[in-house]
């Protein structure tokens, strides 16, 4: 028998956009620092991305193209449903190709020590549960952990954010019941598939937490405690480390490119725009009005956009534009003046870690949440996208350019420093199994 195969085996299982990817990725890295073995359970159109850096791969249902088929319209269409409806992600992704997602982790968890999954994955939760070994789930973002004595803002959850009395948390119980059964109404093929695959009946919705028990071992939030602690009433067996992050091992990829570095280098620091890696496929207007919002309040701009708009943008940027269509964050936002983003917990967590002012645009989801929570700290402001015109995104990278922003953003990245992160997990990973 090898070395490897006398090491324990990890098994981590997460389905997303690259925000999604890249925390796992981390946490391996962090496994195989402690001479673990792991495995990558993730979409295919990730593959790539996970065996660049070395670590195992094995599939997980549904793909890009699956998603696509089953809905009949195109990667773009998909995004604007999404964007459309709340509970897209849940009926026609997780609850759709449940089946699929659970035979790939279970089969993939076969002689596994431990699995840790994305929280909101449910076929891979009920996978974990089944195969019985010590489980974790994390949560990449606060909203996916309803809290009433702490809540996320939440659209269209009508929170009191700050409930100060009894009264203010009995109506945000209330809120959350309302939200749970809700959830919970659209649970039958969940509640069917359990008895199906021989799982006792549950309580428990498994999309979003919302209890103080659940299956797993251990449960994770992988942010700051500073941008979000533990709620009181969240689960038990909730740890909050820090947020993740990780450095390529292909140097290619930490590279900004020649051409920006001289762009860089050429003049005061820019406002660098940037909507991830989900967003562009629904940028809309966003690039444009940036643009003329930079040139109106006489700033040099980066615009990091996908490849659609970067070729389209191409031809009419001027001396103090600089487009394109891949940069590393970790790299780029530190020779920023400040970030104007949609707020996925990635991006957000970079510019954190640069110390530098945000200004959050946010599409869905958990975006305006993570706008709020910024607006909290100091270290910036949201726009709604609905208000992202020239004139208003002009007003606010003026008023971004206050001090008190950059010096809030500066005193917040330094108290991260002591976070641990993805350490964390690891820890915990060597100790079960």
């Amino acid at each position: 028998m090898s070395i490897s195969a006398k090491r324990k085996r990890i098994l981590l299982a997460t389905f997303g956009t690259l925000g999604d990817i890249y925390p796992f990725i981390a946490i391996a890295h962090a496994l195989r620092r402690r001479a673990l073995d792991v495995v990558i359970a993730a979409p295919e159109m990730h593959r790539g991305t996970i065996e660049r850096e070395g670590l195992g791969y094995t599939r997980l249902r549904p793909h890009e193209d699956d998603i696509i088929g089953a809905l009949g319209v195109d990667l773009p269409g998909a995004f604007r449903i999404m964007l459309q409806n709340p509970y897209f992600i849940l009926d026609e992704i997780y609850l759709r190709f449940l089946s699929e997602t659970y035979h790939d982790v279970l089969a993939a968890a076969e002689g596994a020590s431990a699995i840790m999954t994305h929280s909101l994955l449910v076929g891979a939760n009920l996978a974990a549960e089944k195969a019985g070994v010590p489980s974790a789930r994390v949560a990449l973002a606060p909203m996916y952990v309803q809290s009433a004595a702490a809540p996320s803002l939440t659209p269209p959850a009508p929170y009191i954010l700050r409930p100060k009395t009894g009264l203010t948390l009995g109506y945000n119980e209330l809120v959350r019941w309302v939200i749970r059964t809700g959830v919970n109404l659209r649970m039958k093929r969940l509640h069917v598939f359990r008895r199906k695959v021989g799982l006792p009946y549950s309580r428990e919705d498994l999309f979003l937490d919302f209890g103080r028990k659940n299956a797993a071992s251990k449960f994770y939030g992988l942010y700051s405690p500073g941008f979000a602690a533990p709620p009181p009433d969240g689960p038990d067996n909730m740890e909050v480390p820090g947020f993740p992050f990780y450095s390529p091992r292909d140097e290619r990829r930490r590279e900004l490119g020649e051409p920006l570095r001289a762009f860089l280098a050429s003049g005061e620091a820019p406002i660098v725009f940037t909507l991830g890696s989900f967003a562009p496929q629904v940028s809309g207007s966003f690039y444009d009005v940036s643009i003329g919002a930079a040139r109106a309040s006489a700033r040099r701009a980066v615009l990091l956009a996908g490849p659609a708009d970067a070729a389209r943008l191409a031809s009419s940027i001027g001396e103090n534009e600089f487009v394109c269509h891949e940069a590393p964050h970790e790299e780029l936002f530190p020779f920023a003046s400040g970030v104007v983003h949609h707020g996925g917990i990635g991006t957000t967590a970079q510019a954190l870690r640069a110390g530098k002012p945000q200004l959050i645009v946010p599409f869905f989801g958990d975006q305006p949440d993570h706008g709020k929570r910024i607006e909290r700290l100091g270290v910036g402001f949201a726009l709604r996208l609905t208000d992202y015109d020239l004139k208003n995104a002009t007003r606010a990278l003026i008023a971004l350019d206050d001090p008190g922003y950059l010096r809030a953003a500066r005193d917040f990245a330094i108290s991260m420093r002591a976070e641990r992160g993805v350490e964390v997990i690891a820890d915990w990973a060597s100790r079960v199994g």
